[in-house]
């Protein structure tokens, strides 16, 4: 395979989200919010119907699918390719490097928001960070992000890419929403380098090392705090890799959740307390994890056979060419 080099427009490298299409189900069971201001957000959000995902980092220069392929499992979607795949170490060593010659020089949000607009999207969720741990953002918790010196478009005016999207986009009008894994392949509270990592989940048992895995509360609770505090009004909190979660809340009829052999819990209680604290009546998705942090479910590639008696919505790929797009629907 040919890498292709610096890819300059999401509008190409976003469709990777068919093909992770297998390891998400709907949740079962909903509870709706008691927050008057989130039921408003959520009454508003249903009635627009349409909106915009994008998928977007260092691993478009490889056109691979986003973070899977450094995950050491043997699935479809975690598949290496090129002249580093016969090498698990090798391959995540030149995967992080992209870092380095990550430059999207042509990077214009406002065109994005402007031809979102004309298709008829109404709000937009951005990808911060997945799974690999790679920042669209400008945190303190890691250097591993777009605004570190030695990534290539550091020094570019836009670099704080999360930033100008979001700021485009409201400026149209949209909604905003930040996705954000919970697991992060990079950090070294999640993956902790003592050990080799066996699949998506923490490498190490939270409950035999109690402080290393604080250490990772405390980082994800930063770094959405960082999220919620310096990138203007976000309606929507997007969160992503449902394996990290209570172990008492795992659906053991789910194959993908069976292989989860850890509590992971970040107390999404707490979290959500402080998000709500600085953006009133924010919208959670705790995506496939029931309860009262999943203010919608995510159906992927795939509308519902009948209609559901709760908030919904359907992530669907234009193509692997395009950008995907979310449609939402309520009963």
């Amino acid at each position: 395979m040919n890498f292709r080099k610096n890819a300059l427009t999401v509008l190409l490298l976003c469709g990777m989200l068919s093909i992770i299409a297998q390891q998400h189900n709907t949740s079962s069971d909903y509870v709706w919010p008691q927050d008057s201001l989130v039921l408003e957000k959520l009454h508003h959000w249903q009635d627009i119907k349409f909106g915009l995902l994008m998928h977007w980092g260092p691993y478009s220069e490889w056109g691979v699918v986003e973070s899977w392929s450094i995950c050491p499992e043997d699935e479809g979607w975690t598949q290496r390719r090129g002249p580093y795949s016969s090498s698990y170490h090798e391959y995540v060593k030149a995967y992080e490097q992209l870092q380095t010659t990550f430059n999207p020089v042509q990077f214009n949000p406002e065109k994005w928001a402007s031809a979102a607009k004309n298709a008829g999207m109404k709000y937009v969720v951005f990808t911060t960070k997945h799974h690999d741990g790679f920042c669209m953002f400008d945190t303190k918790e890691t250097d591993y992000k777009i605004t570190f010196s030695k990534t290539s478009f550091a020094a570019n005016l836009k670099s704080n890419v999360t930033k100008e999207i979001l700021h485009a986009f409201s400026k149209e009008g949209f909604m905003t929403g930040t996705y954000f894994s919970k697991p992060d392949w990079n950090c070294p509270f999640y993956w902790w380098p003592y050990f080799p990592p066996k699949d998506r989940n923490v490498n190490y048992d939270p409950k035999k090392y109690p402080d290393k895995w604080n250490d990772f509360k405390r980082y994800t609770y930063n770094q959405i705090k960082e999220l919620m505090t310096g990138y203007g009004c976000v309606d929507i909190l997007w969160l992503d890799g449902g394996w990290v979660r209570l172990y008492t809340s795992i659906d053991h009829s789910v194959d993908w959740q069976k292989s989860i052999p850890y509590n992971q819990d970040i107390d999404m209680s707490n979290i959500a307390k402080m998000a709500r604290t600085y953006q009133p009546g924010l919208i959670v998705v705790d995506r496939t994890v029931s309860g009262e942090f999943e203010n919608y479910v995510t159906p992927e590639q795939t509308v519902p056979a009948k209609p559901l008696d709760h908030l919904w919505e359907s992530c669907m790929s234009i193509s692997c060419d395009l950008f995907p797009y979310i449609l939402n629907f309520v009963k």
